[in-house]
């Protein structure tokens, strides 16, 4: 056997790749209460994994190539067979996108407008839809289309060939397991080992295949990415040119979180074209047309078929008062370390490090060409609503652009002066700094928990009493949620005698909540704590966090 040093780099890679799949067959013998099958299936997964770590070592240097499709074949098979029967068992979405985009496809096959329906809790596939539901700082929650057209459009077609259980589940995977495939193909030989421990990440599998219906727009992404250069170069395929344009264009169609990719293609474009002497209005505008045309193809007949309702689904994560969640920045404040988060100042501060980002992209950009979409999560990172996927997406395209892209000498930077290069890039991040500082202070209301329980001696919270100050001039309406650990709010508290609270300017009201019907108590000892949701001013104010005493029986 080859023992050369890079043979053994190669060969200790591809044995981590073995070793994921093993990790992925011990995982799935805890799934066995939801089908027996795994009795057979994760065993099997196992000692295959375990017997492929020997043949990495073992397996002839001259056909080491066939060896690693082999690998990347049985990734694939581990992930279809460990989350494959895993949907087939299950009877509810556990996300509310994943329902939503199964109901409206449902609603379109049948010849309605789904941008112009309002989803009831017993219309969609949820155990507890309050367990899952978006909520909104004025107390309410999303109960329509949210997305562009796309999301539920390229499932219909897999719809009326009968593909109706938990569709948007199964066409979530599929998709990732294209995307995985997508990686493969177009990675060098040197790194054709990134696809396989990528499907193999549960923080994508799981996700993509339990409700996260941003696997739908991911392969586009890839493609989006592919050489994306060549547009103006021409130096590869002449299918690669259109075909990344209109991959974007796709993937723009399907959620909102790739339009934030499109002003860096664009300024790319326009400094590939400066770089190349090429025609810059003519060369964009030939970029945003085809990037244009499938967006407009799928969106533009609803816009026609009800404009006010398409552009409201579509806008509304951008413009309704959404209530601060995620893995970002605002964990700060819905964990409690801070009190409070008014969510318009870091969409402020978020839109600045975007501007920030695009500074660098010019001003650094034959360091930052390949790099830009391992950045953009940073920017995704900053708003009040920042979940774990958005901050993970564009990772499978960004290394299809780290591997397909070409470089640019270092002598083609952008012609200006270093110190007006800093300062581009420094006014936009102090400004944000300013927004994210003014963010977590000043709260407009004041929270102070006076009592709690549970109820009886069973794991469900009983009633709790709050005193709520106002420190503000205007009477404030909270809404008051309780979270429980990292978990999701489940529903709105309300008063015995109503479910809106008013609290007049600088006065203090105190009074008894009652939780939404089976609300879970915590574990004993796991960390919770009560968050008031205001819509004027936009605010989220929590109380600190608070150590369960309480055993559930």
């Amino acid at each position: 056997m080859d023992q050369s040093p890079i043979s053994l780099v190669t060969r200790a890679i591809w044995t981590f790749v073995w070793f994921a799949i093993v990790s992925v067959g011990t995982h799935a013998w805890w799934s066995w209460g939801r089908w027996s099958g795994f009795s057979f299936i994760a065993p099997l997964i196992t000692v295959v994994g375990l017997v492929g770590m020997v043949l990495v070592w073992t397996w002839p240097g001259a056909r080491h190539r066939r060896f690693e499709h082999v690998t990347f074949g049985a990734a694939l098979a581990a992930v279809v067979l460990t989350n494959g029967p895993v949907i087939a068992a299950t009877r509810f979405f556990n996300t509310d996108s994943a329902a939503f985009n199964q109901l409206a496809t449902q609603i379109l096959v049948k010849g309605h407008n789904p941008y112009t329906a309002t989803f009831r809790p017993w219309m969609l596939q949820l155990q507890h839809p309050a367990d899952f539901w978006t909520y909104t700082l004025n107390g309410g929650h999303v109960d329509r289309v949210s997305y562009p057209a796309g999301s539920f459009v390229i499932q219909a077609p897999f719809h009326l060939l009968g593909l109706h259980h938990l569709g948007a589940d199964w066409i979530d995977l599929l998709a990732w397991l294209v995307a995985a495939i997508i990686l493969y193909v177009v990675s060098p030989s040197y790194a054709k080992w990134l696809s396989p421990l990528l499907v193999l990440t549960s923080l994508f599998t799981l996700t993509f295949a339990h409700g996260g219906t941003d696997a739908l727009f991911v392969p586009f992404m890839m493609l989006a990415a592919l050489r994306w250069d060549d547009f103006v170069t021409r130096l590869g395929p002449h299918w690669t040119r259109w075909l990344g344009p209109v991959a974007l264009g796709v993937a723009c169609s399907i959620k909102q979180s790739p339009w934030f990719t499109l002003p860096f293609f664009i300024v790319g474009i326009i400094l590939e074209a400066e770089h190349h002497r090429v025609a810059i209005s003519k060369t964009v505008l030939r970029y945003l047309g085809y990037v244009a045309l499938p967006f407009a193809a799928i969106n533009l007949p609803f816009f026609i078929w009800s404009p006010g309702a398409w552009l409201h689904g579509t806008l509304l994560p951008l413009t309704e008062p959404l209530v601060p969640d995620g893995q970002g920045l605002v964990t700060l404040a819905t964990h409690g370390f801070v009190r409070v988060v008014h969510p318009r100042d870091l969409q402020f501060a978020g839109a600045l490090m975007m501007l920030a980002l695009l500074m660098a992209f010019v001003g650094w950009y034959p360091v930052m060409k390949r790099a830009w979409l391992f950045a953009v999560p940073i920017v995704l990172f900053i708003p009040s609503r920042s979940l774990s996927s958005y901050l993970v997406d564009f990772i499978p395209a960004a290394f299809v652009a780290v591997l397909t892209t070409s470089r640019v000498p270092e002598a083609v930077a952008v012609h200006a002066r270093a110190l007006l290069r800093r300062v581009a890039l420094a006014a936009p991040l102090v400004l944000a700094a300013l927004f994210v500082v003014r963010a977590f202070t000043d709260p407009p209301i004041s929270l102070k928990l006076d009592q709690y329980g549970v109820i009886g001696v069973g794991p469900f919270m009983g009633s709790m009493v709050l005193t709520v100050t106002n420190n503000t001039a205007s009477p404030i309406h909270p809404h008051v949620m309780v979270v429980i650990g990292s978990s999701h709010p489940v529903g709105f508290w309300s008063t015995p005698s109503t479910n809106d609270l008013v609290v007049p300017a600088h006065a203090t009201v105190t009074t008894t909540f009652v939780p939404p019907k089976f609300m879970w108590a915590p574990q004993q000892y796991d960390n919770w704590l009560v968050e008031a949701l205001t819509s004027s001013p936009a605010a989220l104010t929590t109380t600190p966090a608070y150590s369960w005493p309480y055993k559930s029986h």
